[in-house]
């Protein structure tokens, strides 16, 4: 069977159109659902974000149906536009054919006229073929895959085999040449024994169905997009999970995926796309490359969770991911919206080369390298909270490019580039290495951040190479003395650099004068310097740094805002001398009594805001 199907292919006549949606004729495709404006958001240049009313609707015309029945390794069909021949069923004209039985190496293979949309119907339909790809689309306009609601089909292919048309290997399970929808509101399982689950070299469109795909290689590949809309989608993959990878067209190799739950279980990248991801309200749970316990030593590959060319997006629902490489991923830019997001990384939480903005949603990284690491980072909204054996925001130039060696990207970035932007949100860091960095400029304007940074001298909880500019918010950074660094220059309100002769644990709060705890926090490590900024803290004014009080209202992190306060060490009084206490010189130190009086360095000096200089890092 597999000389005869090799000769089939090879003799065919090369009749490829590549029709880009939405140019789908006909009156069922007019149409469409838009997406949402998250293309307001991002640059998506001319890619497309919707689906056709006959793409979302899974129904056909039975009436109209040829029907074919499998029954081993012969088949019958009841109408025309169908040639059964020995070892395949040749369907070579539009129309709707409903299959039906078991179909045992006899391969579907549609060659209609690139004008033409067939309509294949998999009718509890069981296909194996032993010897090449179970269903081979090799010429239309457009196929689509249905399954009708009620109804299970399978595809299983042969273990090894070697079939090709011209200079394109047929690898998968299911592979189109044209663009391929899959819809409905039946099941599929898809078994790609010799290499891919199910390829598409132009459009893969899924929408409905409850499919299941195992794969040696890749589970989904759609050329030019991979598009998924209400679908429940099970996929297992020696290799990626889905796959866009066009490289050619700036506008095509991107991946959608909307109101649809995925669980993908890839030894590679989870999703991987050329240019955008996209994903809205959708459930998605990911391992890739074994998950973060996974060793990154020596090792070469890429084992992301979510990978983008140029721009990833995330808007609304839930993401769960363990990857051996960076969950979340971007060779440009990062935009996440909402959703709630739990990650566990052995590199980066969330990676963007230029990029990353986060401006709502839940995120919850438990395990990275680096939490949140981009060229620009900006913080605008959401929840955040940080678990990070190195940098919990790190703002740092340049690209990283997954090397091997103890972690990917170490030492990639270059000095003198990286921003940070807090202007809202709510972070919550907890970083052995520093806790906010940036290689050049951190800017504060709003937004509340808690940081338990470092307890080696070696690092900061705050930490930037140019300068950091203070307009607004609440931050508060505990952690090593070593490389301690107030803001640099402060309006609206002020900013102060404690730093202690030894360690401490637990919480603190700093109180107004009639008080009060302005702000309240319980760093999880011990620190021996603290920066603390909140708009109540005024020029010319005093205040009291209390320990180990008991603080009303205050959450798990023992953060409260104005609140009243029971108990407590009092740990000193400060004035307000001007909006900067701490820095050009002046920290404060513990004397061994456990009083503090103002010494100059104020835990350094050698840099604006009273840190240390070193050498590029």
């Amino acid at each position: 069977m597999k000389k005869r199907l090799a000769l089939l292919l090879s003799l065919m006549l090369l009749s490829i159109c590549a029709v880009r949606r939405p140019e789908d004729t006909g009156i069922a495709e007019q149409a469409a659902e838009t997406a949402s404006d998250f293309t307001a958001v991002i640059d998506t240049k001319e890619m497309v974000f919707t689906f056709t009313s006959r793409e979302l609707e899974g129904t056909y015309e039975a009436m109209k149906a040829v029907e074919i029945t499998g029954s081993g390794a012969t088949a019958i069909a009841s109408g025309s536009g169908v040639s059964i021949q020995e070892d395949h069923i040749l369907i070579a004209k539009e129309g709707v054919y409903v299959l039906s039985g078991e179909f045992n190496d006899l391969c579907i293979v549609v060659d209609a006229p690139d004008t033409d949309k067939v309509q294949l119907v998999l009718n509890g339909a069981s296909l194996l073929s032993a010897s090449g790809p179970c269903i081979y689309i090799r010429s239309a306009d457009k196929v689509f895959l249905t399954l009708p609601e009620g109804t299970e089909s399978s595809l299983c292919d042969g273990e090894s085999y070697a079939v090709s048309d011209g200079d394109t290997a047929i690898d998968a399970a299911l592979f189109s040449r044209s663009d391929l929808c899959i819809n409905g509101r039946g099941t599929l399982s898809v078994t790609g024994r010799s290499k891919h689950g199910i390829v598409s070299k132009d459009d893969l469109i899924i929408t409905g169905v409850s499919l299941q795909v195992m794969a040696a290689s890749t589970a989904l590949d759609g050329k030019d997009c991979v598009m998924v809309n209400g679908a429940a989608l099970t996929l297992t993959a020696g290799s990626n999970g889905v796959r866009s990878d066009n490289a050619e067209d700036e506008n095509r190799g991107y991946v959608y995926l909307l109101d649809s739950t995925l669980t993908i279980d890839a030894q590679s990248d989870g999703i991987q796309a050329e240019t955008v991801l996209a994903c809205e309200n959708t459930t998605l749970t990911i391992t890739a490359g074994g998950g973060s316990g996974s060793s990154l030593r020596n090792a070469d590959g890429s084992w992301k969770g979510m990978k983008a060319g140029s721009v990833l997006y995330i808007g609304g629902g839930s993401y769960a991911i363990s990857s051996r490489d960076d969950c979340i991923h971007a060779n440009g830019s990062i935009h996440i919206a909402g959703g709630d997001l739990t990650l566990s990384s052995g590199d980066d939480g969330v990676h963007a080369d230029d990029t990353l903005t986060v401006a709502g949603g839940n995120l919850n990284i438990g395990k990275s390298y680096e939490g949140l690491e981009a060229s620009k980072l900006l913080i605008r909204g959401g929840s955040i909270r940080i678990v990070a054996s190195d940098d919990g925001l790190n703002a740092a130039g340049g690209a990283d490019g997954s090397a091997a060696g103890n972690r990917f990207g170490r030492g990639m970035f270059s000095n003198g580039v990286g921003e940070i932007e807090i202007s809202g949100g709510y972070t919550v860091i907890n970083a052995s290495g520093d806790g906010v960095d940036s290689n050049s400029s951190i800017r504060v304007t709003g937004g509340v951040t808690l940081v338990s940074g470092p307890v080696s001298n070696g690092n900061a909880a705050f930490d930037y190479d140019g300068e950091a500019t203070l307009t607004g918010g609440v931050l508060i950074a505990a952690g090593a003395s070593g490389m301690a660094q107030n803001f640099s220059s402060a309006e609206n309100q002020g900013a102060m650099l404690l730093t202690l002769n030894r360690s401490q644990s637990g919480s603190i709060a700093l109180l107004d004068a009639e008080g009060h705890a302005i702000v309240s926090f319980t760093p999880e490590n011990a620190f021996q310097s603290i920066v603390i900024t909140a708009p109540e803290i005024q020029q010319g004014q005093t205040y009291t740094l209390v320990s180990g009080g008991s603080i009303d209202g205050a959450d798990e992190n023992g953060f409260a805002r104005n609140a009243a306060i029971s108990g407590g060490t009092v740990v000193s009084t400060i004035t307000m001398d001007s909006l900067l206490y701490g820095s050009g010189g002046f920290g404060m130190r513990q004397q061994p009594g456990g009083m503090w009086d103002r010494q100059p360095g104020g835990g350094g000096g050698g840099r604006p805001g009273g840190g240390w200089g070193r050498p590029g890092r």
